[in-house]
């Protein structure tokens, strides 16, 4: 136990050799989360409405109003104008064209995709005020929430980025620091001590699974904290990061052992984790994509990693279709990595052909 608790010290000792690259693997998740929840789009848009002089009018701000989620935020915010004038946004003026009552809106300078986004509004607001109009002869809709309260989407984006937190920080580190351990010669070290390598890869692996929980916390507190919404269980979404932290792990270290260089395995880790989180259900459920891409995402870990925590942050949902085959597929993945790791080693550490 004092020979590990010695090796462990000396993995965290390699911090000084590499600051930057450990500060870049967690904490640039967290900024990368901070800017995109920042300029994401939020489900309520202004609508500029020019100050109405008729009772129609008056009734198609009361309509505005009525649209949005049975368990959300409002759709519309009406916001009352004098000045028809669009400026770089867009307005609506209710006015009256041949005796028929028309919503004439008028865009500024705003992108085609932010039209579309006005223009389905007006429309939300045209309907509830026609179903008025209507009466009895008007459609009733029932709404079942699958959810007590709305979650905005940067919670499931937060949460989608704390397995991508947790893969960076170790595959990077790892992958860094092994091939930098060639580029100095302290390999030889290890290929002299007298101590285990399975004890030496232990205390590797321990370390970054350290450093990796400490990214993932980072990342969830910042979620937490811009959208008011916690896990129920903070303890529960770290267990379920652990295979995907060693996954990573033997991924980076395997990569600094095959490249024997920084910044190749560097690339290696950095491109892998992005590539597992933008297929690894990065975006949305896996299971909201095509057929195609649901079955690929399925193969990469983040996957049910995701499916696994969702959970923990929508009321108890559970999404995953297959619960068991997730984890007993993350303990494949895990036990073929390590595996993996230990031949590589032995054929780039120990074995007398390298």
């Amino acid at each position: 136990m004092r020979r590990f608790s010695l090796l462990l010290r000396n993995e965290f000792n390699s911090f000084l050799t590499a600051p930057v690259v450990h500060l870049i693997a967690i904490l640039q998740p967290t900024l990368m989360y901070i800017l995109m929840s920042v300029i994401m789009v939020v489900p309520t848009f202004e609508m500029r409405i020019v100050n109405p002089s008729s009772e129609l009018g008056a009734r198609f701000i009361a309509a505005a109003d009525e649209v949005g989620s049975p368990i959300g935020p409002d759709y519309i915010e009406p916001v009352l104008v004098d000045d028809p004038a669009p400026g770089f946004r867009q307005v609506v003026e209710i006015m009256e064209t041949d005796g028929n009552p028309t919503a004439l809106q008028t865009y500024g300078y705003i992108d085609s995709n932010l039209v579309k986004n006005l223009r389905n509004r007006l429309t939300a607001a045209l309907l509830v005020l026609w179903n008025i109009e209507l009466g009895d002869q008007g459609i009733t809709i029932h709404e079942h929430p699958w959810l007590p309260n709305d979650i905005p989407y940067t919670v499931y984006f937060g949460m989608a980025m704390i397995p991508l937190a947790a893969y960076l920080a170790a595959a990077m580190i790892g992958g860094y620091l092994m091939a930098q351990e060639f580029e100095n010669g302290t390999i030889l070290i290890y290929r002299l001590s007298p101590t285990s390598y399975p004890l030496i890869l232990a205390a590797k692996l321990t370390r970054l699974m350290i450093i990796a929980l400490t990214s993932a916390g980072i990342l969830y507190l910042s979620l937490g904290l811009i959208t008011g919404i916690w896990s129920s269980s903070f303890l529960a979404v770290l267990v379920i990061l652990i295979p995907l932290i060693l996954i990573a792990s033997c991924i980076g270290l395997a990569a600094g052992l095959i490249t024997r260089s920084s910044l190749p395995s560097f690339l290696i880790a950095l491109a892998s984790a992005f590539a597992f989180w933008l297929i690894g259900s990065g975006f949305g459920l896996a299971a909201g994509f095509s057929t195609i891409f649901e079955k690929i995402s399925r193969l990469i870990p983040n996957t049910p990693v995701i499916e696994m925590m969702f959970p923990y942050f929508y009321y108890g949902r559970q999404v995953a279709a297959h619960p068991l085959a997730a984890k007993l597929q993350l303990i494949g993945y895990t036990l073929a990595t390590l595996i993996m790791l230990v031949l590589i080693y032995q054929k780039r550490v120990l074995s007398k052909d390298r």
